[in-house]
């Protein structure tokens, strides 16, 4: 090797260094900085928020200071949580499960990093990143109740392997929220502004209900067999529950709903009503505007729902869930869907069956038009 070569090697070598100290020291300061902020107060009444309000102020943050400009929340950048008040965010967001197998959610002080096992193929893979989105879900729900900021760090549309044994499916970090919604953390109101809401032909749903999302979920089961039947305004706002829209803009615009997108995506899954031997696509969004609709696709034979029932809660009246696309995210969108079915459902204290789908009943499903159904919920 030549001095000359040498030479640019040991420059190659020198920047290498530079910069890996220039990241530690920016690293360094960062973490001080974030350990002398005060710790916030979070809003009074968090606990109280009502699922329907949690629902409806459910956004992600940033720190441009703009609710209009990107995100929707507020970072407030000169405070923190503490390690207790992310601990009891995390133990709030709890869930019903479907499996026994590992999902869970593990905290590196603000930033959150949800995982499942590797080594799990087929439809126990489908389920747990069901679970895992409806994990996800949860802690949107809670910090949507209680008043705080977060915003997801994506690792990709499938996740990443961390591990032998652990996938990392995506990260959420957490921090203090300013209010957004005209100086309130949370908001009862229709999406408003240049495409406000217009009303469909369903009965337009309820924003502030009776029962908080905290208690809700503390309770929170995947069935409830013992309590009355449904009216046609409660499948309503199950509906709107599980994919309608709400007040808040993502990326600039106004696509605020109950559920979270990848990326401002608004058709990685669909959500579907089975009752009266009709099945109807839901519709939130029409002629550019946020709607509240039912789209009647057919008639359904009384075979195929007969089928279909029988292996499940003997009902006529079903909300399924199915995905447009094949990445892990339309399973976590799925997830985000159920979770708020079933604290919508609980605290209307109706009678339901949640229930994730096996390869048979998918394909019964699939036989009656829905595109690659994975849930249902039976009222």
């Amino acid at each position: 090797m030549t001095w000359v070569s040498l030479a640019v090697l040991g420059g190659v070598v020198g920047l290498f260094f530079q910069s890996s100290l220039m990241t530690t020291t920016k690293n360094l300061i960062k973490s001080l900085l974030h350990t002398f902020k005060p710790t916030a107060k979070l809003p009074q009444g968090g606990d109280l928020t009502s699922v329907e309000t949690a629902l409806n102020s459910r956004c992600t943050s940033d720190y441009d200071g703009n609710p209009e400009t990107f995100h929707w929340g507020i970072f407030d950048r000169a405070k923190k949580l503490s390690d207790e008040q992310i601990r009891t965010i995390i133990d709030l967001a709890r869930i019903p499960r479907f499996t026994d197998q590992k999902a869970e959610i593990q905290p590196d002080r603000n930033m959150l990093t949800f995982i499942v096992q590797n080594h799990v193929s087929g439809v126990l893979k489908d389920w747990i990143m069901v679970e895992s989105g409806m994990q996800q879900q949860a802690v949107g729900l809670v910090c949507a109740a209680l008043g705080v900021g977060m915003v997801f760090r994506n690792l990709g549309v499938d996740g990443i392997p961390i591990s032998a044994s652990d996938h990392a499916n995506i990260r959420v970090q957490l921090d203090p929220m300013r209010p957004s919604y005209g100086g309130s953390f949370w908001s009862r109101s229709a999406p408003a502004g240049e495409k406000s809401w217009v009303t469909g032909n369903l009965s337009d749903p309820v924003r502030d209900g009776h029962n908080s999302l905290i208690s809700t979920l503390k309770e929170l089961k995947t069935e409830n067999r013992n309590a009355r039947e449904s009216t046609n305004d409660e499948v309503s706002q199950l509906l709107w529950s599980a994919r309608g829209r709400s007040p808040h803009f993502y990326k600039s615009r106004p696509w605020g709903m109950t559920i979270p997108t990848c990326a401002g995506k608004q058709r990685v899954t669909s959500v579907y009503l089975l009752s009266d031997n009709k099945l109807s696509r839901y519709i939130n969004w029409d002629d550019e505007r946020p709607t509240h609709s039912l789209s009647m696709l057919d008639r359904i034979n009384d075979g195929l729902i007969k089928e279909f029932s029988r292996v499940l809660y003997p009902n006529h009246t079903f909300i399924i869930l199915g995905r447009n696309e094949y990445p892990a995210i339309s399973l976590w969108e799925v997830g985000y869907q159920m979770l708020n079915l079933l604290v919508q459902a609980h605290s209307l204290d109706i009678s339901y069956q949640a229930s994730l789908l096996d390869e048979t009943q998918r394909a019964t499903v699939s036989l009656m038009g829905v595109k690659n159904p994975l849930a249902t919920l039976a009222i």
